[in-house]
């Protein structure tokens, strides 16, 4: 045989992603592990897969094309044969591709999934971080199994299995005045800076809180990384509102942080695990949702505290 599934693996990563630096921060592979599988698949078949665009990424050829679909049909088929062998001996087996909401990321998947992989060997759990908007792309275009992620702009094709209920709450620096109140009206923080986590529909979310009580913040900044969030409020630049609580209530720098709830009634997050209807599970991909619903739930979220200040 003059490829390898490998090499077809890389190969339909980087015709996915229109770059290979885009491909290997995605399956998380050595740009030169991409650029080498397919310069091989290349020079195999005799035939250009790319047109390299110098310093805009690269495109498929026409013919790059017709091999990226029997690529992924080859691929797909390869996969089914591994659950299919799997179901023959009764072993839980296979890759599976999670897709995970950028901001739960580093919160809940490292336990998640590493916890699965030591119940069950013989897996692999490949994790991609998106926006929602491109969780739910990934989903329709087969690039990925399942993803763990919010309730947001689901559409009819896809399967959402609710795992917990997480309300919003007010982040604060620890040493903010109000950090010690048991509870934050929404009112309570209409003169004071917001630091807004501008993320595709999360922060319509956020705003839509304010508009239900006709209520416009202030906002003060926005971004679209947690880290940065948590950071600018740490230093007491402004306060911000969130659903999930890390364990760890310290921005990177050291500065403490605080959680407290949000007074009065307002629509909550539902975490759970999106799924395209029209997919068929396998054993694999079966026994990682029955190990999620074990572990996540309104009572326990790994990586994640369920209690206030």
């Amino acid at each position: 045989m003059r490829y390898t599934l490998r090499q077809l693996a890389y190969f339909v990563a980087a015709g996915e992603a229109g770059s290979i630096l885009k491909a290997s921060e995605n399956i998380h592979v050595s740009q030169p592990s991409i650029s080498n599988a397919i310069s091989q698949l290349e020079d195999s078949f005799d035939v250009q897969l790319f047109i390299r665009h110098h310093a805009q990424g690269m495109s498929l050829t026409t013919a790059g094309r017709e091999f990226f679909r029997e690529a992924k049909l080859l691929l797909s088929n390869a996969e089914q044969l591994q659950g299919f062998a799997g179901e023959l001996s009764n072993q839980i087996m296979g890759t599976i591709e999670v897709g995970c909401f950028i901001p739960l990321a580093p919160i809940v998947t490292p336990d998640l999934c590493h916890g699965f992989m030591t119940s069950h060997p013989k897996t692999d759990v490949r994790v991609r971080e998106a926006h929602q908007a491109d969780i739910l792309q990934l989903l329709r275009q087969g690039s990925i199994d399942l993803a763990l992620t919010y309730d947001l702009q689901l559409q009819s094709d896809i399967d959402f299995i609710p795992l917990a209920s997480l309300p919003p709450y007010v982040l604060l620096a620890a040493d903010d005045p109000l950090s010690i109140a048991k509870a934050i009206a929404i009112e309570d923080l209409a003169d004071r800076p917001m630091i807004l986590l501008d993320l595709p529909l999360s922060s319509d979310y956020f705003m839509g809180i304010f508009s239900n009580h006709k209520i416009k913040p202030t906002i003060k900044a926005r971004t679209r990384l947690t880290d940065v969030q948590r950071g600018l409020v740490a230093s007491g630049h402004g306060y911000s509102l969130a659903n999930g609580r890390p364990l760890n209530q310290l921005a990177l720098d050291g500065k403490a942080l605080s959680y407290v709830p949000l007074k009065g009634a307002h629509p909550a997050l539902t975490l759970g695990l999106a799924l395209l209807k029209s997919t068929r599970k396998n054993q694999a991909q079966v026994a990682f949702i029955d190990y999620c619903k074990s572990l996540v739930t309104d009572n326990c979220i790994p990586g994640m505290t369920l209690g206030f200040n």
